[in-house]
């Protein structure tokens, strides 16, 4: 069995014998000294499983799914009782929540990073205030979405900024 490697220099092939493993040597086409590597040890070699798509999938949709569940618990959880007089509806750029207003979490990191992208900076505080009503569900359901391969979609921004605007939304939601 022999060893093959490639000359740093001119990148043409080699073949050395084993015995050379471990030592220099010179190139056959350009005289370049190269250092021939020890020979690959079969005993040492780790299988690797393959990835599984349908697993990968699998988890991330789990992921989702709790996301979603926690969202919803917490909604429930927060919700005051029937005729306690929350407002049915308010604009994006409404002020922050009055005690024992509904929060949509999901809504509210949407309007920040909207308002994040849109540079309305004030819009970007009353979200943060909407959701440190929230409390700890916010700051779950961010970290949730940072842990998301796939971040939510907003038009007009690449993935990495979405994540870096969510990461600095999680640390002022705390």
């Amino acid at each position: 069995m022999s060893i093959e490697l490639h000359c740093p220099k001119c990148s043409k092939l080699i073949r050395a014998p084993d015995t050379a493993g471990g030592k220099r040597g010179k190139c056959p086409y350009c005289k370049e000294s190269v250092y021939i590597p020890l020979p690959p040890d079969e005993s040492d070699e780790i299988g690797i499983a393959p990835i599984d798509d349908a697993e990968k999938r699998r988890k991330q949709e789990l992921r989702r799914e709790s996301i979603g569940y926690i969202a919803d618990v917490g909604h429930a959880r927060d919700t005051p009782p029937e005729g306690a007089g929350v407002p049915a509806s308010r604009s994006d750029a409404a002020p922050p929540a009055t005690p024992g207003e509904v929060v949509d979490i999901g809504k509210e990191v949407g309007v920040f990073l909207s308002a994040m992208r849109d540079s309305k900076l004030t819009e970007a505080d009353q979200a943060v205030a909407r959701l440190k009503q929230a409390g700890a569900r916010a700051k779950d359901h961010v970290e949730g979405l940072l842990l998301d391969e796939m971040p939510p979609g907003v038009k007009g921004l690449p993935p990495p900024l979405v994540k870096a605007f969510l990461k600095t939304l999680s640390e002022r939601v705390s």
